[in-house]
């Protein structure tokens, strides 16, 4: 008995070990799995305390459209900033679109197709968000239109446009990414307008609109003044110079010989102007003041002839291009035909108006006749 009984308490003493040696395995393994755990826990970041540390790149890039000038005499011009978002990521991103600049900028707007694959920028784009979606390998084109007041200062203007982005594969945002900021310079063309007043004595002396019909008559001996006001507009830096001729011309027919004759001041008398010939000078809005005197005194032994006299005042800019001219003409003077009038017998010269008095000419000629038929 004592046999078996010393069996059974040692088989139950050898399941108590077991039992025994299983619950420490079990709690070892648990101690294991627990260090595993934790160790592995300490290498994920606390999300609620760490911003996410991926942050996708893209490329970006903006110059400037045509020519990257800009004209603004004229309310309706404008110009374009091209910007391309290229994105090499291999999921889409969501780009936010800034810019800064001192002048007007609106859009953004889709670029067109142009010629082969290029994209261009003009009018038929049609407006899009501040937000752009650019797919994974892909790349966006887009346009910011800009302008500027007609006396925004000539020169370079630096426009700055930025790029974000800010969410990646659709809906992750991106709270690391950096912006981008890309600048392109802009040249603001300079222009300038002359803008003329004048008065003259007499009044209706140079009239802009050359007609000459208001202009009175003009004796022989005789003078004009004009005071001349020039009023330089525009948006340049420094000063603009302007050079000014005060110059006559004359048209003078031979009516003896039926032919057109160069003036000679010992034939026909003399014509002087008076002005002062230095350039003139202005800065951008100002207005300088100039006096143009002509006076004249034709003799009076010309009635063979038609004479018309005109005087003109030229003004030129820099390049030596007219920029207008101011001008004044005198009804012609007109002169008398000499006429000889022959028969066998006798002959006797008769005075015959010019063409420009037609009706004088006619009674001279039936004189004559009659003259001629009695003799």
């Amino acid at each position: 008995m004592e046999g078996v009984f010393a069996g059974r308490r040692l088989t139950s003493n050898w399941q108590s070990v077991t039992i025994v040696d299983r619950e420490s395995q079990s709690l070892t393994t648990i101690k294991i799995v627990i260090a595993i755990f934790l160790f592995l826990l300490s290498g994920v970041p606390n999300v609620s305390s760490q911003q996410n540390p991926y942050a996708p790149e893209i490329d970006y890039s903006c110059v400037g459209y045509w020519h990257a000038q800009l004209e603004v005499e004229y309310e309706d011009e404008y110009g374009y900033v091209q910007c391309t978002i290229s994105n090499n990521n291999p999921h889409d991103v969501t780009v936010k679109i800034s810019e800064e600049w001192e002048h007007n900028v609106d859009g953004l707007y889709e670029s067109t197709e142009g010629w082969g694959s290029d994209r261009i920028c003009g009018p038929i784009g049609e407006e899009i968000g501040r937000e752009i979606n650019v797919q994974a390998s892909s790349e966006v084109v887009f346009c910011h239109k800009i302008s500027a007041d007609k006396y925004a200062t000539e020169g370079i203007s630096i426009f700055t446009s930025t790029a974000e982005v800010v969410r990646y594969s659709a809906i992750i945002p991106c709270d690391v990414c950096e912006p981008v900021d890309e600048e392109a310079q802009i040249e603001i063309l300079p222009w300038y307008t002359v803008i003329p007043d004048y008065s003259a004595t007499p009044e209706s002396a140079y009239s802009y609109n050359y007609d000459k019909s208001e202009r009175i008559m003009c004796d022989k001996s005789d003078f004009s003044e004009l005071l001349l006001e020039l009023t330089v507009d525009g948006n340049f830096l420094g000063t603009k110079d302007f050079s000014v001729d005060f110059s006559f011309q004359t048209t003078i027919q031979d009516l003896s010989r039926d032919d057109y004759v160069e003036y000679s001041e010992s034939t026909f008398g003399e014509v002087n102007l008076e002005y002062d010939s230095e350039p003139l000078t202005f800065e951008a809005g100002e207005t300088v003041q100039r006096i143009f005197k002509a006076s004249w005194d034709i003799k009076e032994d010309t009635d063979n002839y038609d004479i018309q006299l005109l005087t003109r005042v030229d003004v030129h800019n820099e390049n030596d291009k007219r920029e207008g001219s101011v001008i004044d003409f005198c009804p012609p003077w007109e002169g008398v035909q000499e006429i000889k009038l022959n028969n066998d017998s006798s002959g006797m010269t008769v005075n015959l108006n010019s063409p420009f008095s037609i009706s004088l000419s006619i009674i001279s000629i039936v004189m004559a006749a009659a003259i001629i038929r009695k003799n």
